[in-house]
């Protein structure tokens, strides 16, 4: 039977591993482990990250982004959330849009089709650039989310 001292002992160790769940992050060799309920893994082409209760996978491109996910997610800001997938996932496309209207630019084409690759290189450029300031913005909230979560805890 437990004694006074044990009991409280018990419920000290159980709140105080309920509050630190709400920021821990563990660096393992090849991954992350965020809030006791999310993984991130780096991959060939990304990172990739699953929740550790439901089966959702997701592949960002920037570990940054895929702990911003983690953090909207885990602090129940989901439309925040989403919009961090979002962007990553046009961040990625305008690259990859980007190279590919590089090729085009220098395999020589038609000077009418010069135009056209060159506007859409640019628009390609704009995209990426609005969608890394936005980016920029909700990985700064994020931050400012933790720091506030943490400092609420103390009190």
């Amino acid at each position: 039977m437990l004694d006074t001292q044990d009991k409280v002992d018990s419920f000290i160790k159980k709140e105080f591993n309920k509050e630190l769940t709400n920021f821990t992050i563990v660096k393992d060799k090849n991954s992350y482990l965020l809030f006791d309920k999310f993984k991130i893994v780096r991959k060939r082409f990304g990172y990739e990250l699953s929740s550790l209760k439901i089966t959702e996978k997701y592949l960002f491109n920037d570990i940054k982004n895929a702990v911003t996910y983690c953090i909207f997610e885990n602090y129940n800001h989901y439309g925040q959330a989403m919009r961090v997938k979002d962007l990553d996932r046009i961040i990625a496309d305008n690259s990859f849009e980007f190279e590919l209207q590089q090729k085009l630019i220098k395999s020589k084409p038609l000077k009418e089709q010069s135009i056209i690759y060159f506007t859409k290189l640019s628009e390609s450029q704009i995209k990426k650039r609005l969608a890394v300031e936005e980016l920029a913005k909700l990985i700064n909230i994020s931050r400012n989310l933790l720091d506030k979560k943490f400092l609420s805890s103390l009190n």
